[in-house]
């Protein structure tokens, strides 16, 4: 049983600190930035395809609220929280690109620094 969990090792890892070897020190900063990366642009996709969708509901609830008062109001509610959504979402993103183009990161490819080993 021993010997299975001996043969696990992490490829984003240099081969002093257990890793498999053959990866430079870089390797784990750019796998972790990359993971970073690729979080942060889901989040902001995911954050308005849902937006879109709170947005298409409230559009259907206000098509079939049939000139009833509290199902408009309802469905002029919910157009309105998802414009709301919308300029967060795309605010978020601004502020981030502004702040990635400041310090030089780039949404793709967010670099980690690493300590070097002698």
């Amino acid at each position: 049983m021993e010997k299975v969990f001996a043969q696990i090792c992490n490829p984003a890892l240099p081969a002093q600190l257990g890793g498999c070897g053959g990866g430079s020190v870089d390797q784990g900063g750019k796998v972790v930035g990359g993971l970073i990366s690729g979080i942060v642009g889901l989040a902001f996709i995911l954050g308005f395809l849902l937006t879109f969708a709170y947005f298409l509901t409230g559009g259907i609830q206000w098509i079939t609220s049939q000139g009833d008062k509290n199902a408009l109001e309802a469905a002029r509610n919910k157009i309105t929280n998802a414009l709301i959504g919308l300029v967060i979402v795309a605010s978020a993103y601004a502020v981030f690109k502004l702040v990635g183009n400041f310090f030089g990161i780039e949404l793709p490819n967010i670099k980690i620094p690493t300590i070097s080993g002698s």
